[in-house]
């Protein structure tokens, strides 16, 4: 996968046009670009609340994704 503007294939995030992958410094390089990415994190963040029952997961290169509402039951081990 590489970035959608310069072709960077390293630190992409899916908040280029469409979920299309982005480096940071292409998703910051300009105002417009900026406002796209923060919207496309802004809906990515909320719909994985929705999943994850108000639990979400940030820093991973799939942008935000779902959590697990109860970290007990979702560790190994653990009673």
């Amino acid at each position: 996968m590489d970035c959608h503007y310069c072709g960077a294939a390293d630190d992409l995030r899916p908040y280029g046009p469409g979920g299309a992958a982005v480096c940071f410094a292409c998703a910051m390089a300009t105002p417009e670009r900026k406002r796209a990415a923060e919207r496309a994190y802004s809906v990515q963040a909320e719909a994985a609340g929705i999943v994850g029952g108000g639990v979400i997961t940030i820093g991973t290169s799939d942008g935000p994704t779902p959590g697990h509402p109860d970290p007990i039951q979702g560790s190994e081990g653990g009673d």
